[in-house]
């Protein structure tokens, strides 16, 4: 019996991810991944000032575009750096596989874009503008808390079934899948602080 994946990817992850990979679903993964990229865009640009000044066509068409492309970034980075580190940790896996699983990783994400989605329909350019100097946020704090939950809620998840549809990719304990997960986790921060570093010393 086939599985509903928005259903099982919460209580039989691994067994999603196998779906995917036997039956090969590798665009609606990257769909997934691209929808799921949605919510991270809007997300990401919390607060940020960018967006702000646009008007409401603008601002739609701009969080669409930057959803695509940091779900495509995702797919293709994120494809690349499992595939290759969990090499290293003694799996087995393909880049091909690996993609087709990451559909199923972002799920958490899609759950919560409907939420953000609306949030950003009420509060529009105001969800994106910086706060004002020493001001936590200029949301109202409950919804500032209520993005924060969910999207730690996301995240966390996210975790859990990336560590997992690693495991089932390589061949190996979703433990090891994990070991795999925040070794890119610590790269990317790495790339960051040395990226940064770099910008402030050429800026002296």
């Amino acid at each position: 019996m086939e599985l509903n994946p928005f259903l099982s990817i919460w209580t039989r992850p691994k067994e999603t991810v196998r779906q995917f990979i036997d039956h090969n679903k590798l665009g609606l993964s990257v769909l997934l991944t691209c929808i799921a990229g949605i919510g991270t865009a809007i997300t990401a640009m919390q607060e940020s000032g960018w967006f702000s000044d646009l008007g409401p066509a603008g601002l739609y068409s701009s969080i669409l575009i930057a959803g695509i492309l940091s779900g495509l970034l995702n797919v293709g980075i994120n494809t690349l750096l499992y595939t290759g580190i969990g090499k290293l940790y003694g799996g087995h896996g393909n880049m091909r596989d690996m993609a087709t699983a990451m559909g199923p990783m972002m799920m958490p994400h899609i759950f919560i874009l409907p939420v953000l989605l609306i949030i950003v329909f009420i509060y529009g350019e105001q969800f994106f503008a910086a706060p004002a100097d020493f001001a936590l946020t200029n949301l109202p704090l409950g919804i500032f808390l209520l993005v924060t939950v969910l999207t730690l809620f996301a995240s966390i998840w996210t975790a859990i079934i990336t560590s997992k549809a690693i495991g089932v990719v390589h061949g190996f304990s979703s433990w090891r899948g994990f070991g795999v997960f925040m070794t890119v986790v610590g790269l990317v921060i790495l790339i960051t602080l040395l990226f940064f570093i770099g910008l402030v010393m050429f800026m002296i």
